[in-house]
């Protein structure tokens, strides 16, 4: 396949167009002799967050517009025949997903180009485990909640009924705030989406039938999952945040651990003497 003449434009997230602050979230692909444009945009917006803070304005609505983008494009494909087709479209975005001015670039393949484009401008580069990181995650929490200012308030070895799976739950530890909390720590290292959503989708339909169906001798209970993500794909966190969200499962990153501590001592019942 002969290479051709294409431009590409960063699509960015801009909270306040006056100042000029942006953090890129897809890239946009355009090559006129192929009569393809098409959009990649993230599936999360932790890139966002990082940039902007958790409070950043509009974050609710982010997924739509970024959909609506990739959409429109594929809707209205036909209709982008020429580079100042792209320019006027570029400039009539009005809402906070914005794009750059286009730039010229050679094409091979374009989907594979527009794929590359995403690796090397929008998704975050893969980091090198850290010496913390490569200690299991069980060791670290059991570094954590077995140091002497936390652990008279942990229970240990709990077992519990997931009535919906009619499956035996065993988790390390539990703490009695109100809810009965049971410590369940999962360390993803599925090299994709699929293997990270498929094991997130467990867990939640666990803990929305732990949460759902109070336990005859520790009451009303809720799953909390302390998750590595070293071995997972970028943004997985968040994407499995979304789906436990849905089941009233609490996610807990493991460099959150100090604060989980934290959470427990202040907030959590003594445990019962063993």
């Amino acid at each position: 396949m002969n290479a051709t003449k294409g431009y590409f434009s960063l699509v960015q997230y801009c909270p306040d167009f006056a100042r000029q602050e942006a953090a890129n979230v897809g890239v946009v692909l355009f090559c006129p002799e192929r009569q393809f444009i098409r959009a990649q945009t993230a599936r999360t917006i932790s890139r966002i967050r990082r940039f902007f803070g958790e409070d950043g304005d509009g974050y609710l609505h982010l997924h739509g517009m970024m959909e609506a983008l990739s959409s429109r494009l594929d809707v209205e494909q036909s209709e982008f025949t020429t580079l100042e087709d792209l320019q006027k479209f570029i400039a009539t975005r009005a809402n906070k997903i914005i794009l750059t001015q286009p730039k010229p670039m050679m094409v091979l393949d374009p989907q594979a180009d527009l794929e590359a484009l995403y690796l090397e401008l929008v998704a975050d580069p893969k980091k090198p485990l850290t010496v913390q990181a490569m200690i299991p995650l069980r060791k670290r929490l059991d570094a954590v909640l077995m140091e002497n200012d936390v652990r008279r308030f942990v229970q240990r070895k709990i077992e519990v009924q997931v009535p919906t799976l009619k499956e035996t739950l065993r988790v390390p530890y539990a703490f009695q705030n109100g809810r009965f909390n049971l410590i369940r720590p999962v360390e993803f290292k599925h090299e994709n989406d699929a293997g990270v959503k498929t094991a997130a989708c467990k867990h939640a339909v666990e803990g929305q039938s732990l949460y759902r169906h109070p336990d005859a001798k520790f009451g009303e209970l809720q799953l909390i999952v302390v998750a590595d993500f070293a071995g997972a794909p970028q943004d997985s966190a968040d994407m499995v945040a979304g789906i436990f969200r849905e089941s009233e499962v609490r996610l807990v990153t493991s460099d959150a651990l100090p604060a989980l501590k934290q959470e427990i001592i202040t907030l959590a019942k003594l445990a019962p003497v063993e």
